[in-house]
């Protein structure tokens, strides 16, 4: 069974210290803001490795280390009942390439931010943006303690000094996150920014707390930004999705599959990109994960919005 990392203990005003052998202008980008009540206050999940985690199952899922026994069998569970799992978490991760990639190509943008449950490790979002911009800034944001303290361990290593920030913290809560001083001293919110919300819109149970965080986030962009989401919906087979909801336990998390029509209600009012809110197959295809022809079979949604 796989080891989880421990992050490393928040030290003065809630920011983790360097590490052994860390010098402080190497550790600073890296500090992670865990807050104090006064500005940002979160409770960061408990991880239960016997109890399957869907960041770690996806991770699985697309080929990573950073899972368990509990995720691992879950997977193969599940893949039994609806093998189609597999084809949705291709064509997310496909998707979630492009789209941060089609972002940072030829936008104007120099700056991004993730909020979301989860930091990729294998196939990291700011590595596809700095493949378009090399200079670029970006900032993660999760409440998951496993993959921050791995984004802090592995990505460190592969970008460019001071240009990639962890930021842990309550994504769901935007408010405390986006007025925060840290992150005001990473991005700079007078310029458009790129923001990926990856992990998020569906990793966030209720409908009002959901809209209000997306409210929050567009209000604190200037005209130009452009916003990457996707959303997972609801299993064809509602035996499936019960299937999930009992594997995921508590499901602390907050994984929530919606239907089309309440995800169309939930993002009503916002500018999408051509081709607009679709399955994640008809967005832009290039050859890199599922295509059109598996449509039908996928049942996630993204796109893009514009901030005007």
């Amino acid at each position: 069974m796989a080891t989880a990392p421990s992050a490393p203990a928040p030290g003065p005003r809630g920011r983790v210290p360097a590490s052994a052998g860390e010098s402080n202008a190497a550790a600073s980008p890296w500090d992670a803001v865990l807050g104090e009540p006064e500005d940002l206050p979160w409770t960061p999940m408990e991880v239960d490795p016997d109890v399957p985690h869907p960041i770690r199952m996806w991770d699985y899922m697309i080929g990573g280390k950073d899972n368990y026994e509990s995720d691992r069998a879950a997977v193969r569970h599940l893949v039994s009942v609806w093998p189609d799992v597999m084809v949705n978490s291709r064509a997310a991760e496909a998707f979630a390439h492009r789209a941060s990639s089609w972002i940072a190509d030829g936008h104007g943008l120099d700056q991004f931010l993730q909020l979301g449950t989860a930091i990729p490790i294998m196939n990291s979002m700011d590595g596809y943006v700095r493949e378009q911009v090399p200079d670029a800034g970006f900032v993660y944001v999760t409440d998951d303690p496993i993959t921050a303290a791995h984004a802090r361990a592995v990505l460190t290593a592969r970008a460019p000094s001071r240009s990639l920030h962890v930021m842990r913290g309550e994504f769901r809560e935007p408010e405390r996150v986006l007025t925060h001083p840290w992150l005001h001293g990473k991005i700079d919110f007078g310029r458009p920014i790129g923001v990926l919300l990856f992990g998020m819109l569906d990793y966030t149970r209720d409908d009002k707390r959901l809209r209000h965080a997306l409210q929050t986030v567009m209000a604190a962009l200037v005209p130009g930004s452009l916003i990457a989401v996707m959303h997972y919906l609801d299993f064809p087979d509602p035996s499936v999705g019960d299937l999930v909801q009992a594997m995921l336990g508590e499901n602390l998390a907050e994984f929530t599959p919606r239907p089309r029509e309440r995800i169309d209600q939930l993002l009503a009012g916002y500018e999408f990109l051509d081709p607009g809110l679709v399955r994640l197959t008809d967005w832009h295809p290039d050859g890199d994960g599922p295509g059109a022809d598996m449509h039908e079979r996928c049942h996630i949604v993204g796109g893009v919005i514009v901030k005007r």
